[in-house]
């Protein structure tokens, strides 16, 4: 084999993420706050969750909320909330963080939305913005090593053939906020070479 020849394996790959399973995991989360002190459902039970890509510039999507309220003056009233969320990633470092919110009422009682955007600030920040910040190179870390094993355990792809691959880096290069759904842009360099045992009748 000639020593100088390259092996390297880069690849740019972007994962979609639709929205429809994000609000599935914003509405497991927040279930789970029932049990938890200072948490959302001491002031309303969560009632419907959405996502949707934010029309203004200074934020990346919005989410949504239909709220069932306990507190004394508004008491089993339905409220419908959303919270501008704009967020900021360093693909040196891998941090994600949210970088700004605004709470907006939308319902047709001032004083309701008032209250609602009170409540959520409080909510957010105590919940929210003190755990906002997100180192993700552990978690890149973990999912390197699982695709690495992944790739000795399955090194032979058809009959004769063998793949010899290792993956040196995952990175995410960037988030990208679609109408419908989040692109995440992985980044991975590695080594990969095959051989031939067996060639096909």
């Amino acid at each position: 084999m000639i020593e100088d020849y390259q092996k390297g394996l880069i690849l740019n790959i972007p994962v979609k993420l639709p929205y429809a399973v994000l609000e599935k995991v914003i509405e497991e989360k927040m279930q789970e706050e029932d049990d938890e002190e200072n948490g959302i459902a001491e002031y309303a039970e969560v009632k419907f969750v959405w996502l949707e890509k934010n029309p203004e510039v200074d934020y990346d999507i919005t989410l949504g909320l239909r709220l069932k309220a306990k507190t004394f003056l508004f008491k089993n009233k339905e409220l419908e909330l959303k919270i501008h969320l704009k967020f900021n990633f360093d693909p040196v470092t891998n941090q994600f963080s949210l970088e700004d919110y605004e709470a907006v009422g939308e319902n047709q009682n001032k004083l309701m939305n008032k209250i609602v955007q009170i409540i959520l600030n409080k909510f957010l920040q105590k919940k929210v913005l003190q755990k906002s910040k997100q180192n993700l190179s552990e978690k890149l870390q973990q999912e390197l090593t699982k695709i690495n094993s992944k790739l000795k355990e399955n090194n032979e792809p058809a009959e004769g053939l063998l793949v010899d691959a290792q993956l040196d880096q995952l990175n995410i290069s960037h988030f990208e906020f679609a109408p419908q759904d989040l692109y995440i842009y992985l980044s991975l360099t590695g080594e990969a070479a095959m051989e031939v045992t067996k060639i096909p009748d």
